[in-house]
């Protein structure tokens, strides 16, 4: 009984594939342009701190110009001084007063002698007791500048002043020797010279000291004895940014440059950026109001969100154009993809059973008299063509499963008959492997089902194949059966899990398991065998019965297949109670089993037979996985008098060559791909061992592979020539034929 299957045709499931590309790319453009414009406010907001501390350290550095400029002032005094070449005090200040008179900038100008008085233009004279203005030069300092506080010392003025001084280099007057001039001018003279305005008027600067007095500010300073404190009004509003008063302090007293946020007193959101002014106990700063830059930066919002809605347009139309073109060519090239892959892929995988078939049907034709071999020779010949027509059977699967080419013969089946058969095609191998079978089928309730058996039995041997052949002696494998009535009416979801105590897999090579060709290389030496395509089909097969296949695995702990399939109960026997065909928890094991016939040994026999040469025997390395190709290239060589010896993977390739003695080996025939360690890194350890033949070797590529690029991969790795498989013995024999003339032992 066949059930019809509704299918839906390429070109729907690529219109709906299209459909959801679309729909999931405009969701991600709108995402990506609400993101986008939240960045930008953010950027915009960060722009706005860069900008006025920018514009601050622009500030700062004219008013340190500014400073500079008074401390060149006070050196063209210090110089007029000297070219005047005055010799008595009196005459000293009479040149400091005709100076401070001609000068705009300061009212009076002070010299200060090395025992600590301080000559003034006013002709006033300072004791040293009685001021502090050389404690200024005390750290060493070349020039300073403060507010004016008579605490320091009085300068006969009571008006806001700023006091400049300058070292001097032990200046000569007389008897007298000057070490610093010091300069005093208004405060009313320079403020407008320092306080700079940004953002057309709209940025205020100022100048405090240490303490948080103003030096220069918007607001007028009072008087010497209450000026205005900028903590005080700081205090007066809300500061942002988790910033406190006393952090703000010690930033100031400490010199360092910053930006903070702050509410002002009337509820104003402002930007304050602190620079400190070198060589000063001062800190310059910025207040900008922050609506001037949200001013500044509406336009370019208003155009960014303009270009971003046009931009978004403009990819829906061409979207839209693309689609139409994509439809036609996307499947073709795909199609074309996958092809070259599958192609590449196969003719690699057929290339190592033609190898096996080729080097058989040659010693075949040199034995045909020996009834003995010929047997031997045939039977392996049988379990070759076996392979490559597995081989064949599997490639055709895949290709007609993923052309949606499958039929599926849905018909009535016992699903305990399909199980029991499956097991007891596996037993044998499992008894001789030493594996312990566990079956759990006490859920199985309904084994009267609709389906195609014969693909079921098929996934469930690939699976359970699978588990044999990478489960060590000892170890477990369980085989569990569930059933569960689905929610659609005479419908049963029926779950089969296969767990092993294996070698497991890598997570890496767990999300490719389905892939066709796909086998993890480790150091298993059954890693190496089957056609890399049972999970792929096992999977397709699956899907076709609108089931599931699941893995869960763990390096070194084995691993868990599951398949879960919705299948309707078979409506002629749907009210017959299940008879316990498959007993639940059976056990059959062996932990000790005879070797199945005709199993390969990793042994090599050497020929009995003399070498027809007077010679010694030329010696050969075989590196070959593959025991059959092993066995056969083995009995080939051996018999044309060459001295054999065989390993199965590159790492043991490596330790036999290093263990040898000097020239013992003459030629390495290397596979290309092997556990452990593969030929093309083996053929390089080779070479650097160090030794005098590890650099004269031959060492000879045997690959399936025969593209260019694995022809140079092989002679970039160190290897001397390629030979292909299926391997061509007459052209084998001459190149080692070649080796042994040339002096090989």
């Amino acid at each position: 009984m066949a059930i019809e299957r509704k299918e839906h045709g390429p070109e729907e499931m690529n219109r709906k594939r299209y459909i959801l590309i679309f729909l999931v790319s405009f969701a991600l453009v709108i995402v990506a342009v609400c993101v986008y414009l939240g960045q930008l406010s953010a950027t915009v907001a960060g722009n706005l701190m860069d900008t006025v501390h920018e514009i601050s350290r622009h500030d700062v550095e004219a008013i340190e110009g500014a400073l500079d400029n008074s401390y060149a002032r006070l050196g063209s005094i210090a110089k007029r001084m000297e070219v005047y070449d005055v010799q008595t005090m009196e005459e000293a200040q009479e040149q400091l007063n005709l100076e401070a008179a001609s000068s705009a900038l300061f009212n009076a100008v002070y010299l200060l002698a090395d025992d600590g008085t301080l000559y003034s233009s006013t002709y006033v004279r300072l004791a040293p007791d009685s001021h502090a203005y050389d404690e200024m030069f005390a750290d060493g300092r070349e020039h300073f500048v403060m507010l004016y506080d008579d605490a320091n010392g009085r300068l006969e003025t009571t008006r806001e002043s700023i006091i400049y001084g300058m070292r001097l280099d032990d200046m000569k007057i007389g008897d007298h020797t000057f070490v610093g001039m010091i300069g005093r001018g208004d405060l009313t003279n320079i403020r407008d010279q320092l306080l700079i305005e940004s953002f057309e008027g709209e940025g205020v600067s100022s100048v405090i000291n240490s303490y948080g007095y103003y030096i220069v500010s918007d607001a007028p300073v009072t008087d010497l004895a209450g000026r205005d404190n900028f903590y005080a009004t700081l205090e007066m509003g809300r500061l942002e940014d988790g910033m406190t008063l006393e952090q703000v302090r010690e930033n100031v007293a400490e010199g360092k440059s910053f930006i903070m946020s702050y509410i002002t007193p009337s509820g104003e959101p402002t930007v304050l950026s602190f620079a400190p002014v070198e060589d000063t106990a001062w800190s310059y700063i910025m207040t900008v109001p922050t609506h001037v830059f949200e001013q500044r930066f509406a336009p370019f919002m208003a155009l960014t969100v303009g270009m971003l809605i046009a931009v978004i347009l403009v990819l829906i139309v061409m979207t839209a154009i693309i689609y139409g073109f994509m439809k036609s060519t996307v499947s073709a090239n795909a199609k074309a993809t996958a092809r070259a892959e599958f192609l590449s892929n196969m003719s690699h995988e057929i290339r190592t059973p033609l190898n096996g078939i080729i080097g058989l049907n040659h010693l075949m034709e040199r034995h045909l008299d020996d009834e003995k071999a010929m047997k031997t020779y045939v039977r392996k010949l049988g379990q070759t063509a076996q392979y490559l027509l597995s081989l064949v059977n599997d490639i055709l699967d895949v290709s007609k499963l993923q052309a949606g080419k499958v039929e599926l013969d849905e018909g009535p089946f016992d699903l305990r008959t399909v199980i029991e058969s499956v097991c007891e095609m596996q037993r044998e191998p499992m008894e001789a492997g030493g594996i312990r079978f566990v079956m759990e089928a006490e859920g199985l309730e309904y084994p009267y089902l609709l389906g195609d058996d014969t693909r079921i039995s098929q996934v469930l041997m690939n699976i359970l194949s699978n588990a044999v052949k990478f489960t060590p002696p000892e170890g477990t494998i369980t085989f569990r059966v569930t059933q569960a009535a689905s929610s659609i009416p005479n419908w049963v979801i029926t779950t089969i899990s296969i767990a092993d105590t294996g070698i497991g897999m890598t997570p890496e090579f767990r999300q490719r398991i389905f892939d066709n060709f796909s086998q993890e290389r480790n150091s298993n030496r059954n890693s190496q065998k089957g056609t890399g395509l049972g999970m792929s089909i096992s999977n397709l097969l699956v899907k076709q019965m609108n089931g599931e296949l699941s893995v869960e695995s763990e390096l070194g702990l084995g691993s868990c297949f599951t398949v879960m399939l919705s299948l309707l109960m078979d409506p002629d026997r749907r009210c017959e109670m299940p008879i316990d065909a498959v007993a639940a928890n059976t056990l059959f094991a062996s932990v000790s089993g005879e070797e199945r016939e005709g199993a390969a040994t990793a042994t090599v026999l050497l020929s009995e037979e003399a070498s027809a040469s007077d010679q010694l025997p030329l010696k050969v390395l075989i590196a070959e996985d593959n025991e059959l190709n092993a066995d056969i290239l083995s009995s080939i060589l051996t018999e044309e008098g060459y001295d054999v010896t065989v390993v199965t993977d590159g790492q043991q390739a490596v330790n036999a060559f290093a263990m040898s003695d000097l020239h013992e080996f003459a030629a390495i025939l290397m596979d290309a791909q092997m556990p452990v360690l593969d030929g093309y890194d083996a053929a390089r350890e080779i070479r650097r061992l160090g030794r005098e033949d590890a650099e004269t070797v031959k060492i000879f590529a045997c690959t399936a592979s025969t593209f260019a690029e694995d022809r140079n991969r092989a002679l970039e790795s160190g290897m001397d020539d390629f030979l292909s498989k299926p391997l061509n013995v007459p052209a084998m024999l001459e190149k080692l034929e070649q080796v042994r003339k040339e002096g090989g032992r």
